[in-house]
């Protein structure tokens, strides 16, 4: 069942469709599960439930509805699962949400129209149920709001965000200590991190391809709208937004996230949304900005929650997840790259 909501939007009503999104309500990301075989030598199995978010859509970007279990096809390294997804009787499961905002001070345009977007992540993001918490980063990390499901607060975060440097933007730095407090809420929660900053890293200490393997074990689905410090000053037409692969399209098995990190280095915010699942988007105007808030949330809501048990494996490393739907071959598919087995 759909639900209506009423935002206010510069000056103007808007209505927006949000879906509801549920999970199975015993799903847990990481348990680990060892088994013996009788020489006493140790299997190393993996987590025995894997919960993978699905976004579907059509080529001019439109959410296919109405899709049952039969329909999806899912292999772990190429070999074929038996998935369960979710159903309308299972119990709703709250998101909690990491926003992250870049406060350089060559920022300053773009963090002007991101102070007046914070009234929005509640009833498109969140939902009645659920928690955002906000950080700023420019040469530091600076938490603005803790978890919380109060409007008023999230919104207050968002306009006393100030910036403390010129140029540095840790912003690697930052999506590492997101994932830190995303990792202490319950497993059954949707945990998304919202990004609002540039594509690039000016500055951070932590490596991405360690930072892109901490969410995708935490289960953290990355969306990054970003923008050009050029582009915001100047108020230039906002570019198209970037493509983003889905299931098996323009990525082989990339070693895990390691080679994709090095393919992403000066566009983090991409690589961090490919490698979760997630999406990466643009924005320039407030207008668009807005727009892509709206398109997240409606994504978050619009998702298809599969999840299976894997055979117990002597693999260490990463697993690959692919999808796909034979009934829709044209459908473009996007979901988390793959999973890493309990440490």
């Amino acid at each position: 069942m759909s639900r209506n909501v009423t935002v206010g939007r510069t000056g103007a009503s808007h209505k927006y469709v949000l879906r509801p999104f549920s999970v199975l309500a015993a799903a847990a990301l990481f348990f680990p599960l060892l088994a013996q075989e009788p020489d006493n030598s140790t299997i190393r199995a993996n987590v025995p439930l894997v919960l993978a978010p699905v976004t579907v859509t059509d080529k001019k970007g439109n959410f296919i509805d109405g899709l049952s279990v039969n329909d999806f096809r899912l292999t772990d390294d190429g070999v074929p699962q038996k998935i369960r997804m979710d159903t309308s009787d299972t119990v709703l499961a709250p998101v909690s949400l990491m926003v992250l905002i870049q406060a350089s001070g060559i920022s300053a345009p773009a963090l002007a129209r991101i102070q007046r977007v914070g009234g929005m992540i509640k009833p498109l993001v969140i939902g009645q149920r659920g928690q955002a918490a906000v950080i700023e980063f420019d040469d530091e990390i600076r938490i603005r709001a803790e978890f919380t499901s109060d409007a008023d607060l999230i919104s207050a975060a968002f306009q006393r965000t100030r910036n403390r440097s010129i140029r540095t933007a840790r912003l690697i730095d930052a999506v590492a200590d997101g994932v830190k407090m995303l990792d202490t809420r319950s497993p059954n929660n949707r945990r998304v991190m919202l990004i609002l900053s540039e594509s690039r890293d000016r500055g951070s200490k932590s490596k991405l391809s360690e930072v892109i393997e901490q969410a995708q074990r935490a289960g953290v689905v990355v969306y990054a709208a970003t923008y050009s410090v050029q582009g915001s000053t100047f108020l230039s037409s906002p570019p198209t937004s970037p493509s983003m692969p889905g299931g098996d399209n323009n990525l082989d098995i990339l070693g895990g996230a390691i080679e994709l990190a090095r393919i992403g280095k000066a566009n983090v915010a991409d690589a961090l949304a490919r490698t979760t699942g997630g999406r990466h988007l643009s924005f320039l105007t407030l207008e668009s900005l807005e727009n892509v808030i709206s398109r997240a949330g409606e994504e978050i809501h619009s998702q298809y929650l599969l999840s299976f048990t894997p055979t117990p494996s002597g693999k260490d490393g990463f697993h690959q997840i692919q999808v796909a739907i034979p009934s829709h071959p044209d459908a473009v598919i996007r979901v988390r790259l793959g999973y890493w087995p309990q440490k």
